[in-house]
């Protein structure tokens, strides 16, 4: 169902991905350096991970507030309704 409320919500999810990639630096400095992702990944990742989620957070927030996200994670998530039969 497409409605203001779901366009407004999905407004504000776009715009704290976009306030978060843009600030990327600033956030690690007051976050700090998260030492598993260091190990796990190399180093400097940090930036990468936190970049990553904010880019997810934009795609979330369009898909949220054009109504697409449930048709794409019912899509997305179809290969395993064999698992879960409904009743």
């Amino acid at each position: 169902m497409f409605s203001i409320a779901n366009i407004i919500t999905g407004l504000i999810v776009v715009a704290l991905g976009v306030v978060s990639l843009r600030f990327n630096y600033q956030l690690v400095g007051i976050t700090g350096n998260q030492d598993w992702i260091e190990n796990f990944l190399g180093g400097g990742s940090t930036y990468f991970v936190y970049k990553l989620f904010s880019v997810i957070l934009i795609i979330a927030g369009l898909l949220y507030g054009t109504g697409l996200a449930q048709p794409f994670f019912s899509w997305l998530l179809s290969p395993l309704s064999g698992l879960f039969p409904q009743k």
